[in-house]
């Protein structure tokens, strides 16, 4: 892992603010969330291709070679539909603070993986997150489905996101990105006629409007090519735990926005403050508390 530098962190919390926009452009559109993940990857992944050639940059590996990044696009598929499905079942302000337990998970996960010691710092820093959420969602038993969706695509993005950090060692974050890219946009056209099927009284919308592909574009080129290529970078640089535990300022910088663009329907608790000081301040604590190496 190379050294770590201001502009990194700097980088990173820019990429934070254009994912909370994410679940915003999403819930814009009339679009299912199996519909609005089939678009964005598709167009991501035209965007990362059109990008590498415009670069002269071979992106391009061995089929062989290229099915685990598929299997892990399939991983990222699923993510973002328990999270577009997390803000259709509650709100925005849902699907983005359940988010935030992407750093318990990944202060467990990480080290199994790595096969290293578990870090108690990392731990407790998580559990500070699952707090936050707790005073959050106190009184939000309504949701109670939006959560475990929102709650499972964390799970996911921890799974994805760790399993990323040792493909860097590998392959350049270009292929990485563009390979997982296609293997969400083929998961995603695999799932859309078992989910029809499985959910016949259902009504999928997987036709988007002229308005709702201006979403959709902005959603799969600037909230998707940018971020993750640049995500998939710093992973050579910082660990996913440091990622994930940055990216719970999502919820933040996300809900703040939603109510600007949305209204009273995002309005904020007193917990919403209560919960969202308890996970800055874990953002915060995390550079003090971890040990220098």
């Amino acid at each position: 892992m190379t050294r770590t530098l201001p502009q990194d962190y700097l980088k990173l919390h820019l990429i934070v603010i254009i994912l909370g926009f994410t679940a915003i452009l999403g819930r814009l559109t009339d679009v299912s969330a199996l519909g609005v993940v089939f678009y964005r990857t598709l167009l991501a992944s035209l965007g990362m291709y059109g990008v590498a050639r415009i670069q002269k940059k071979n992106i391009l590996i061995p089929f062989k070679e290229s099915l685990p990044l598929l299997g892990v696009g399939a991983i990222i598929s699923l993510h973002w539909m328990c999270f577009f499905g997390s803000a259709r079942a509650s709100t925005i302000a849902i699907s983005l603070v359940t988010f935030s337990v992407t750093s318990f998970f990944t202060s467990i996960l990480e080290p199994l993986i790595k096969k290293t010691k578990i870090s108690w710092i990392e731990v407790l820093l998580g559990v500070l997150v699952v707090a936050g959420m707790y005073f959050v969602f106190k009184f939000e038993y309504q949701y109670i489905t939006g959560i475990v969706i929102g709650i499972l695509a964390a799970f996911l993005a921890t799974v994805f996101s760790v399993i990323n950090a040792q493909l860097t060692k590998k392959y350049q974050a270009q292929t990485i990105t563009f390979y997982e890219m296609v293997g969400a946009f083929v998961a995603s056209w695999v799932f859309i006629p078992i989910i029809v099927y499985a959910s016949p009284d259902t009504h999928f919308q997987l036709i988007p409007s002229p308005k709702d592909w201006i979403w959709i574009a902005i959603l799969g080129l600037i909230c998707t090519v940018y971020p993750y290529n640049e995500m998939v970078k710093l992973l050579k640089k910082i660990s996913a735990f440091t990622l994930n535990l940055s990216i719970n300022m999502e919820p933040i910088y996300g809900i703040l926005l939603a109510y600007f663009i949305f209204g009273e329907k995002e309005r904020m608790t007193t917990g919403f403050y209560i919960g969202g000081i308890l996970i800055l301040l874990s953002v915060i604590l995390h550079p003090f508390l971890k040990p220098a190496k």
